[in-house]
């Protein structure tokens, strides 16, 4: 232990003391205001940073947010509002979007953010095969500039979550064309966001308030990003007083067992909102046993969730009551009963399946016991090994025998791709990738990306397809209605838990907030002040 604190304490005092050595952003009249105190905040990240290229998949996501920024963004109520892009309208077909850009914006170099600029980043990936992941890509099939302030796109189809696409960070944000080398390759981080990179490496970032921003300027001075990939050690500095803030699923998530020492903490404010994202099990619906729906209505029933919810998470989460929680846009429930937990239906189910209890107090039919298998990432997320030890107590109380497979996420991949499980736990991507991505990626038969899928039907596909291409909110609502009540009836998978969000925050630190999405950290520290 010893050892460890003497490492945390050389690795903050390097951060702070090249934190000092940053050049203060100048005032109007060039002179730095070194009579005023510096304020800095430091983050601790639970990732590599990267180098911090918005057109990429290589850089932490936190990182780009501070210093790029989209045409929209996703706030906190879910609605979509300005930011590079002051207005837009979309045509009544939904084939057409203009755009008027922001005036007066720079990139950190000094670039004019114009609409030449926008076309020349949307060009760096639309159409591009390698982010074809994002819909988007393959819709857009023109890109026009009228004037300096106007972008205009023209969409091969009507798709209503564009907009919540270009609320992305990855690829979507807007990087300095100026910021590229001769064979137009990334050079530097660039972008035109509150924050500009004074210092960047792998393991720390030291990031200037941007003096020239176009909007409200943060109150701290200096923002430091230190990675500590161990996160009992994070958990350490943070009550050390050597970092202010830890937490987020995109930052360096907080493991539920270590909550009690955080809380019990006179120095510390531990911030929570509502979870947006699942964990669930994904079921190999094409093959016996879990091709019957019976056999996945009674897994559903037969698991406690509000155990799961105060034994593993604290009380820190809320009962999944179907595939997303309905703090996302369009989600809503039919029957919140239709995956209570009541083990004696699960019974009822499986005995009208044909499944009966042999000497063994195990399920068999026609001579073969009911055991399946479930696939576990326990490296990203530490509480999916626990939810799957307690599952599979909870099975064997009706008779069905869960075998555990535990792996890193290579290996959880692997079996992934292979289509290698009975259940695979899965987590859902949250805001503002959802509902939609999830369900155009996780949730739509496409033998290309078969593997992919959680959960397919003939008769789900014309929904999403539909919903996604409605130009109407009230008939769109309409059709997601449909769609979530389908995944009810079928028990397409075993949702468990909606996650809070968690946040731990030292108490000099004043104004830290939770944006809309996990992310969205220069949201969080724009009214953020550091006392002594």
């Amino acid at each position: 232990m010893r050892n460890i604190r003497l490492l945390i304490l050389l690795v903050f005092t390097l951060l702070l003391a090249a934190c000092v050595a940053a050049p203060l952003p100048a005032d109007d009249t060039g002179a730095t205001p070194a009579d005023e105190p510096t304020q800095t905040l430091i983050l601790a990240s639970g990732r590599n940073l990267g180098p911090g290229n918005p057109h990429a998949y290589d850089s932490s996501m936190v990182l780009l947010d501070l210093v790029y920024e989209p045409l929209v963004r996703y706030t906190v109520d879910g609605a979509i509002a300005p930011a590079l892009a002051e207005s837009w309208e979309i045509s009544e077909d939904g084939l057409t979007w203009t755009f008027r850009l922001r005036q007066g914006v720079t990139f950190h170099d000094g670039t004019p953010f114009d609409s030449a600029a926008a076309r020349w980043n949307l060009e760096r990936w639309v159409g591009n095969d390698g982010h074809n992941w994002l819909p988007t890509t393959s819709r857009i099939t023109a890109i026009e500039t009228p004037d300096d302030t106007t972008l205009v796109l023209t969409l091969a189809e009507s798709y209503y979550p564009a907009m919540q696409d270009f609320t992305l960070i990855r690829p979507v944000r807007f990087l300095s064309p100026a910021a590229v080398t001769a064979d137009d390759a990334f050079a530097q981080p660039v972008g035109t966001g509150p924050w500009q990179v004074a210092d960047l490496s792998d393991e720390a970032a030291t990031l200037n308030r941007y003096e020239a921003y176009w909007g409200e300027l943060p109150q701290v001075d200096i923002l430091e990003i230190a990675v500590v990939l161990d996160a009992q050690t994070r958990i350490a500095a943070l009550l050390a007083g050597d970092i202010h803030v830890i937490g987020g699923e995109y930052l360096g998530s907080i493991p539920p067992e270590s909550m009690a020492s955080l809380e019990s903490s006179a120095d510390v404010e531990i911030l929570t909102a509502e979870g947006a994202t699942t964990f669930y099990l994904a079921a190999n619906h094409g093959q016996a046993p879990l091709d019957d729906v019976r056999v996945r209505q009674a897994i559903n029933h037969a698991i406690d969730r509000q155990g799961l919810v105060d034994a593993i998470f604290g009380g820190r989460g809320q009962v999944a009551e179907g595939l997303l929680p309905d703090v996302l846009p369009y989600v809503t429930r039919a029957d919140a009963g239709v995956y209570s937990y009541d083990p004696q239906a699960a019974r009822e189910l499986l005995a009208e399946a044909g499944w009966t209890l042999n000497a063994a107090g195990i399920l068999e039919k026609d001579g073969q016991p009911l055991q399946i298998d479930v696939v576990v990432d326990q490296s990203r997320l530490p509480e999916t090994a626990s939810m799957a030890t307690a599952i599979q107590a909870q099975l064997k109380e009706i008779g069905v025998d869960l075998v555990l497979r535990f792996y890193d996420y290579s290996g959880w991949l692997d079996s992934f791709y292979a289509r290698d499980y009975d259940l695979i736990m899965r987590f859902s991507w949250g805001p503002p990738y959802d509902p939609h991505t999830l369900l155009a990626g996780a949730f739509y038969t496409d033998e290309s990306t078969e593997s992919t899928t959680s959960y397919a039907s003939t008769e789900l596909d014309p929904l999403i397809d539909a919903a996604l291409a409605s130009t109407d909110e009230a008939k769109r609502q309409e059709i997601y209605n449909q769609i979530w009540l389908h995944l009810d009836t079928n028990a397409a998978v075993v949702p468990l838990v909606y996650p809070q969000r968690v946040y731990a925050v030292r108490n000099e630190v004043a104004g830290f907030r939770l944006g809309g999405t996990e992310y969205d950290l220069s949201y969080a520290v724009q009214q953020v002040t550091v006392g002594e």
